[in-house]
């Protein structure tokens, strides 16, 4: 969530972002690492729900997966400054994501990684066969003239498109298998997980040596090995250091939808209104992120004692929640 704030309001409010700026170069790196979290902890999130609750696993992750494309469709409508009318963005493909990966779990977690990886691997030839270029821009992504140019988008060429992305869900899920995840308690890290994060680290930094760019739009092959090896290699170190006792960061975490949305309604359309948006110099930007961050967090820790009421993310477990068997419940129930 931090780096997905600082990533976009400092594209949006920063007056310019000179190439070879340290300040920008970190930015851009950090910022460039919230989608590939974001994706591998959406995989986490649908195999510590099965673990938890087997039973309707399938049907819940249906009506979570189709809320959230459908939320998706409507929000890029409604942001068609940011994304287009038709453009695809993160939200329709981690619920897209989510409808494809979930029956997905029933394979043993071995096939999930060798599939996670043939979709990271794919997505540059499925370009290449399609034509997309190596490198593509806002007003590329937003251009949606037919249908087949929607389904491109939803497939290689969008912002968020399932190739790779569905790619890191897939590893997602078989990442918390391999933490030891088992009624919501993770055990000791299993030293040989750690062979697949690394392998895919060498992959990347090789592909970058050799010329391939770790671009992000549409996401490079380079990227994607070193973005998924990361994220993989993180999981492991945050269980090790206990990381998830981290209230303002676990709190942030749990209204991430609110948060994404809010930051668009305010960070661009309010600012949008205003007449500021890339209207400040690179270091009162800055300091416009770190304040944004602030705020978040205290805004996490008050809903948090609200028990986090009304947030989008309540809505979408209520709506997830599978209604009482009237029949088989005893009447004093």
């Amino acid at each position: 969530m931090l780096f997905m704030l600082e990533v976009h309001l400092g594209y949006w409010w920063a007056r310019s972002l000179p190439a070879g700026n340290p300040l920008v170069e970190a930015g851009t790196i950090l910022g460039g690492m919230a989608a590939p979290v974001f994706l591998v902890l959406a995989g986490a999130g649908l195999a510590i729900s099965r673990s938890r609750k087997p039973g309707g696993f399938l049907e819940r992750s249906a009506v979570r997966g189709a809320a959230l494309l459908a939320a998706g469709v409507l929000f890029t409508f409604i942001e068609q400054a940011v994304y287009g009318p038709f453009g695809w963005g993160v939200l329709q493909c981690i619920g897209l994501s989510i409808l494809l990966a979930a029956p997905l779990l029933g394979l043993r977690r071995q096939w999930r990684e060798v599939l996670g990886i043939g979709l990271l691997a794919s997505a540059m030839f499925v370009q290449g066969l399609l034509g997309v270029p190596g490198v593509l821009y806002s007003d590329q992504m937003q251009a949606v003239n037919s249908a087949s140019d929607y389904l491109r988008n939803m497939l290689v060429s969008g912002f968020f498109p399932l190739l790779p992305w569905l790619g890191f869900m897939v590893l997602g899920t078989a990442a918390m298998e391999r933490a030891a995840l088992s009624e919501g308690k993770v055990g000791r890290w299993d030293p040989a997980g750690l062979s697949l994060p690394v392998l895919l680290l060498l992959a990347g930094a090789l592909l970058a040596a050799y010329g391939l760019r770790p671009e992000f739009f549409p996401p490079s092959l380079s990227f994607s090995f070193l973005a998924c090896g990361i994220v993989l290699l993180a999981i492991p170190a945050f269980l090790a250091a206990d990381a998830g006792r981290a209230r303002p960061l676990a709190n942030l975490g749990r209204i991430s939808l609110t948060v994404f949305v809010a930051h668009h309604l305010i960070g661009y359309e309010v600012f949008s209104a205003l007449g500021w948006l890339r209207s400040f110099d690179l270091p009162a930007a800055l300091a416009m992120v770190l304040a944004s961050w602030a705020l978040a967090l205290l805004a996490a820790r008050a809903w948090e004692k609200a028990g986090f009421r009304w947030s989008l993310e309540w809505g979408l477990s209520r709506l997830a929640r599978r209604p009482p068997n009237r029949i088989n419940t005893p009447a004093d129930d």
